[in-house]
């Protein structure tokens, strides 16, 4: 069945494949870590993906080592399944792997954090709010708000005049969902927002807070 996860043909093959490994569970652990460490990156990549369905904490080192795979779609499925074991051991190699050069990599370590629900996640995570990218600062503002911790809510005030209107949608939403006072007097400016989803999010955000 490993072998299978190499195939190079119809993506469904691989698929099912990792499905089949996920039903078998347990008894497939070892061979799969074994896997995180094959020549084929659609191996690695299939192997990681079933780990982290599969959550056995024995998986938990071998793919923080993946973290560290060539291949930007190894880190991140690896990324994801260590999100998926919830295992605080994971907390600082995740943060490590917020500075990857692939947007879709640190998005994945911003989820994972945000699984764990480790505190330590929180500062990275109020820098990436700074991160060039739009889409990695709203992946960002929906972690924290995640977290519902009072630490956040500065960083996240300050996001509601991103350029990027996704991302003040994000920290609207965000303030709402953690419901401190301090972000009523920011959010009402963009009840006037040009953009129609940000509005929303505004007033869904202040009915949060005021309720």
């Amino acid at each position: 069945m490993i072998k299978a996860l190499s195939y190079s043909g119809k993506g469904e093959v691989h698929n099912e494949a990792v499905e089949a490994l996920i039903r078998i569970g347990k008894p497939a652990v070892d061979p799969l870590i074994t896997a995180l460490y094959d020549d084929n990156d659609k191996v690695r990549w299939g192997a990681a993906r079933a780990l982290g369905q599969i959550g056995d904490v024995r998986a938990v080192e071998p793919l923080i080592a993946t973290l560290k795979d060539a291949f930007g779609h190894v880190r991140r499925n690896a990324a994801e399944a260590l999100g998926l074991t919830r295992d605080k051991r994971a907390t600082e190699p995740l943060v490590t792997i917020l500075n990857d050069e692939r947007d879709f990599v640190r998005v994945a370590a911003a989820e994972a954090l945000l699984r764990i629900g480790d505190a330590h996640g929180i500062a990275p995570l109020v820098a990436e709010l700074k991160r060039p990218s739009g889409a990695m600062r709203g992946w960002a503002a929906r972690a924290l708000g995640e977290f519902r911790d009072v630490r956040v809510v500065e960083p996240l005030i300050a996001a509601l005049k991103d350029d990027d209107f996704k991302v003040r949608e994000s920290a609207a939403e965000a303030l709402g969902r953690i419901g401190d006072k301090r972000a009523i007097e920011p959010l009402k400016p963009l009840l006037n927002d040009e953009f129609r989803f940000v509005r929303e999010a505004a007033t869904n955000a202040l009915r949060q807070i005021q309720a």
